[in-house]
């Protein structure tokens, strides 16, 4: 079910200052019905529209996700962490002065945050707790009564600007022998829209994969679509740090961080001035405190256990909230 509510009329007028992009509403719509599996469709393009203010509050579906749990607040004057920040960086653009309310995982971050700004700040857990996952509770046990035993696979991503480079055939033969060791029937490998937009995610369905997608970074269901393609699955394996390890934690599905290839992000040929921005955010202290912690979590997950530790419970309780 989409998290869409509203008329397509009442959604045709000028919101938060943006006039148009109204028509992917009915491409969101009309993508909540679609398979997980039916990833050509799902990541086609789609135009801006603000269904909460700020457009940074919009990707990943994260702002209506929050907006609907927490509708005391007034999001007009809120600016949320789009995911998983490690280190002491702090983009400006939230420390803006329209912004009271900073909405963040955890205390952890907050006490980075704190450190820049007097503006109150909110931690609210991994966001995905508050998603409603697009499937029916009988659809997902449908699916994973199909699927059997099924893992869950994500690799590095790209974004706009730069490339997430790694030695995907080192990895699949990895997939394969981690598959054959756990007894998984099924193996999902969930590719960012981006990275199937560069043909990444062929290598992955040649090798008998299946590909499924949460869908562009601009649908609304895209935190759904991700919690509904972690709840058919029972464990999951990824080859960096990122928001989703603590997501599958939190939905109590253990997960692996494999480091057994090199990973380097690239610029994107024609966007090399972007990607340099991008790559270069982070300096001195904000570099240290990134390089440190993402390591700390790696280590954590370096080892696969089908019972969560509390090592690893504890671990994304600091660093993504509870």
């Amino acid at each position: 079910m989409s998290i869409i509510s509203g008329s397509i009329e009442s959604l045709k007028k000028v919101k938060y200052g943006v006039r148009g992009g109204w028509q992917s509403v009915r491409n969101i719509n009309a993508r909540s019905e679609l398979s997980i599996f039916d990833y050509e469709e799902l990541i086609k393009p789609l135009d801006f529209y603000p269904f909460v203010p700020h457009k940074e509050n919009n990707l990943y579906g994260n702002g209506s996700v929050i907006q609907s749990s927490f509708p005391h607040l007034d999001f007009s004057e809120t600016t949320i962490e789009h995911g998983l920040y490690i280190g002491s960086l702090v983009p400006s653009r939230h420390l803006k002065s329209r912004f009271k309310n900073i909405i963040t995982f955890s205390e952890y971050r907050k006490s980075f945050i704190r450190t820049k700004t007097d503006q109150n700040i909110i931690t609210v857990g991994p966001y995905i707790n508050y998603a409603k996952p697009l499937y029916s509770s009988e659809k997902i046990k449908s699916k994973k009564k199909k699927l059997g035993k099924t893992l869950v696979v994500f690799p590095s991503h790209s974004i706009d600007s730069v490339y997430a480079n790694y030695d995907i055939p080192e990895f699949i033969k990895y997939i394969k022998n981690f598959k054959k060791k756990y007894s998984f029937d099924s193996v999902l490998v969930c590719m960012y829209w981006k990275d199937i937009e560069l043909n990444n995610h062929t290598q992955y369905e040649l090798s008998g994969f299946r590909v499924v997608t949460a869908g562009h970074s601009y649908d609304a269901n895209f935190l759904s679509r991700l919690k509904t393609i972690l709840l058919v699955s029972d464990a999951a394996l990824t080859n960096s740090v990122g928001t989703h390890v603590g997501y599958s934690v939190s939905l109590n599905k253990p997960i692996q961080i494999w480091n057994g290839s090199k990973l380097e992000y690239l610029p994107i040929s024609g966007k090399e001035e972007k990607a340099q921005k991008e790559l270069n955010q982070r300096q001195g202290n904000d570099l240290n405190t990134h390089l440190d912690d993402t390591q700390r979590i790696s280590a954590v997950f370096s080892g696969f256990n089908e019972n969560i530790s509390k090592q690893q419970l504890e671990c994304v309780e600091y660093y993504w909230g509870s």
